[in-house]
């Protein structure tokens, strides 16, 4: 779920010189005005922020295939908290295809409105929300300030978006959230859609009043939702198990006209520079077979290209020719991702960018097809019948691309042509996923205890391991590792620093730790008679409790294997290993082994493995209840005192 008013917590750059761009004017003949609905006191206690938010009106009408929204927000301060939140009144645009004009802004107070509306200064700023990720979309944001807001205000505000097509038929859709994670008194939302364009639309929950009338050559139809008052937001619940009513609708029945508009421009072909040519022939020669190219020319864009997204107007929708990006040395995912094909089509293997949504990817099948629907761009490459999914932006990863975990989208959108009517699904079975494999050796001497850790990392967990070996220093990732056992054994000593050892074609990432607990600290810290060994608590993935039954499924993502073993040699005393617990259940499987071979001698195994991805609301109480169980056996402490 998603607040709304974010704006003012957001970094923005000012640019004065753009002041001009947000216009004033009274709002058009089609926009009907309606009542501010009364405060409702249920709904005003559970408001946060000190503002309450009273009404949200989005109204929307056609020119031809330029979109005109009419949106107005209506809050009331119910704190001091409240203030600064509700005197900052902005709005995005992209001025490469819209226009904003300012129709209302009044403040409501003891029965008497102060319109600002034609008065109050503006300021239009440049929002980079995403720099830090490399990408500079161009978007802008108009900002006011009202001055002597007060508690129990209403500020009522509103603003017109006029917005040119970007693709033919894009503008012939549009989206509006009914329901959000905070009490609205009403929200509402006026189409008037031309009686012969077509109309499909997702489908909405039944305490969504709708309703319809037909005037001339227009269709007016209106989505109504009265005293929403949010449902308890439950952790873990994926995107598609959003139970907020989102309303999208718009004249494709399909995703075919969408991938028929792109496909021309990412199927062509393109020139290289001569260096880049000479590459893809080293490539041909270096790398026998499809799979082994596709994977060099994958990681060539990968490494080389870096990532920064300049999607300002059009080349928020289409790449760079791949010349400019090869020479410039940097590209965003369109970018990389149609170079990548490019050179995939040099050697003879076929590809084809594909849209994607990196957050919602899951939610896909049940948005109606639109071109805002995405917000990344992955490739799709086919060898021998089957289909590879890869991520060009993608940053350190390791292994070929048959054995490489694909990226966890959900589903895309392979621009092939007009043919492609629906999403593909990416599919994560048999992907290594999140993997790892610990051993921890202790070894009892006279000198104290000698501890060698060995650890394996496979998957997207190899590629995180290589992220951070590559980004951070040695010297501090030693000590952390340190830090983790001291609070374990205190007196501890690291023997050596820690070292990996990385082979990326095959995704294998192997770590060593070496440490030792002197004898005198066994004593001086008593950890003699209180001695740990314990795996991670893979319980810790799931909710510690479950207050109320559940509305949501559950889950934590991609696929994860863990397994951890502890070996014990030369102990002074004879161990009685702890029972043997088994654990299966749909979200996971978990199983804890522990034995004594010989005198002073202890082994034992942990293995935790997820299941399926999602886990059904009434099987969630089962698995928080198990997750527990897990925590009760992942540690076991003895006394290591001879009797």
């Amino acid at each position: 779920m998603r607040l709304i008013l974010t704006a003012a917590t957001l970094l923005f750059l000012a640019l004065p010189a753009l002041a001009q761009q947000l216009l004033r004017a009274d709002a058009p003949l089609w926009v009907t005005s309606t009542e501010i609905p009364e405060a409702v006191p249920e709904l005003l206690r559970a408001s946060r922020g000190g503002v309450y938010y009273q009404l949200i009106d989005t109204q929307v009408a056609w020119d031809g295939d330029t979109r005109l929204k009419h949106f107005r927000l209506v809050t009331q301060v119910t704190d001091r908290a409240g203030l600064e939140g509700a005197a900052t009144v902005s709005s995005d645009f992209d001025p490469a295809f819209e226009t904003l004009t300012l129709t209302r802004l009044d403040v409501h107070r003891d029965g008497r409105t102060i319109s600002y509306r034609d008065t109050l200064q503006s300021e239009v700023f440049r929002r980079e929300t995403r720099l830090e990720a490399g990408i500079i979309d161009g978007t802008l944001t108009a900002h006011l300030q009202i001055p002597d807001l007060r508690v129990g205000d209403i500020v009522d505000a509103a603003f017109l978006h006029r917005r040119e097509p970007v693709l033919e038929g894009a503008n012939r859709a549009a989206s509006s959230r009914l329901e959000y994670s905070v009490p609205v008194g009403m929200t509402r939302h006026v189409a008037y859609w031309p009686a012969d364009w077509p109309f499909h639309a997702a489908p909405l929950p039944d305490r969504v009043i709708h309703a319809e009338t037909r005037v001339g050559d227009t269709v007016r139809l209106e989505w109504r939702r009265n005293g929403h008052l949010p449902p308890l937001d439950e952790e873990l619940t994926p995107v598609e198990g959003d139970p907020d009513a989102i309303l999208q609708y718009g004249t494709w029945a399909d995703w075919s006209p969408l991938a028929a508009a792109l496909a021309p421009y990412y199927s062509a072909d393109y020139p290289l520079p001569p260096a880049w040519e000479k590459r893809v022939a080293a490539i041909r020669v270096e790398h026998p077979g499809d799979m082994a190219r596709a994977s060099a020319a994958l990681r060539l864009v990968q490494d080389e290209i870096r990532y920064v997204g300049i999607e300002v107007g059009a080349g928020g929708y289409f790449a760079r020719p791949p010349m400019t990006v090869t020479t410039q040395g940097f590209g965003d995912c369109k970018d990389k991702t149609l170079l990548l094909r490019v050179l995939l089509s040099r050697l003879g293997i076929e590809a084809h960018p594909a849209l994607a949504d990196i957050d919602r990817g899951y939610a896909l099948p049940k948005t109606q097809p639109a071109v805002t629907a995405f917000d990344h761009m992955i490739l799709r490459v086919d060898i021998g019948g089957t289909s590879y999914w890869v991520d060009p932006t993608g940053s350190h990863e390791g292994g070929s691309i048959d054995i490489a975990p694909p990226p966890d989208y959900g589903f895309a959108l392979p621009l092939t042509g007009p043919d492609q009517r629906i999403l593909e699904p990416i599919d994560l079975s048999g992907s290594p996923g999140w993997q790892g494999q610990t051993t921890e050796r202790f070894n009892f001497t006279l000198l104290g205890v000698f501890l060698s850790v060995t650890s394996e990392f496979r998957g997207t967990f190899a590629n995180a391991r290589r992220y951070v070996w590559a980004t951070e220093p040695h010297d501090e990732i030693s000590r952390r590792y340190l830090q983790f056992y001291a609070r374990r054994y205190p007196g501890i000593r690291q023997v050596m620093p820690v070292t990996l050892e990385d082979d990326r074609e095959a995704n294998l990432v192997r770590m060593e730790e070496r440490y030792m607990i002197p004898a005198p600290a066994l004593m001086e810290d008593r950890l003699r008679e209180d001695f740990l060994f314990a795996a991670e608590d893979f319980g810790n993935y799931y909710p510690d409790v479950q207050a109320s039954p559940r509305q949501t499924p559950l889950s934590i993502g991609g696929p994860k294997r863990h397994r951890h073993v502890v070996k014990v040699t030369g102990a002074p005393i004879n161990f009685n290993p702890p029972d043997r617990v088994e654990i299966e259940n749909p979200a996971f499987s978990y199983s804890f082994a522990g034995r004594a071979p010989e005198d002073g001698q202890l082994e034992m195994e942990w293995v935790f493995e997820t299941r399926d991805r999602l886990i059904a609301p009434g099987a969630v109480a089962e698995v928080i209840r198990d997750a527990a169980r897990i925590r009760d056996s992942v540690g076991f402490s003895w006394d290591l005192a001879p009797e």
